[in-house]
């Protein structure tokens, strides 16, 4: 599976607004459901969803990256976007850092294989230092869709 198979290129957010994490959580769902991924009456449940999820355990991974995802069944095909924060927001992620790379990733409630799968592929780009900082310092929203296409083995 590639990150550009289900990352959302329109609805990556280059500079969250938000500065807590249910907060950057409601900023990334809007940015799906403006680009038509979700739909508007199923933004709030979906929201509810990630924060359960949160409540288990935080999706703030460590090395500033959090990775807030749910399975859902208004969900027909899983979808994700990406959220950069400069100053980092505290997402009680496990290491106690800041966070400054959100990976929203949602799924329908049938798609284990491919839910794993899509988590595998990001926890395997994001343990390389170099992919975080490339991120960080990317050039707007097209230096972030480079940066995709190379680690995904696409041409740009």
């Amino acid at each position: 599976m590639k990150l550009t198979d289900f990352i959302v290129n329109d609805a990556i957010i280059t500079e969250l607004k938000a500065t807590e994490k249910e907060a950057v959580i409601r900023e990334m769902m809007y940015s799906l459901k403006d680009m038509q991924k979700i739909i508007a009456k199923d933004v709030d449940s979906i929201i509810k969803s990630l924060m359960k999820r949160e409540e288990l355990g935080s999706t703030g991974i460590g090395k500033g990256v959090a990775v807030p995802h749910t399975k859902h069944d208004c969900i027909k095909k899983i979808v994700g976007t990406i959220a950069r924060s400069t100053h980092g927001v505290d997402f009680n992620a496990l290491d106690g850092e800041r966070v400054h790379l959100f990976f929203l990733l949602l799924s329908p409630n049938d798609s284990a294989g491919t839910h794993l799968a899509a988590l595998e592929k990001i926890s395997t780009v994001i343990r390389d230092n170099d992919f975080r900082r490339f991120m960080r310092e990317a050039r707007g929203k097209e230096g972030m869709i480079e940066i995709l296409k190379e680690v995904d083995g696409i041409q740009v």
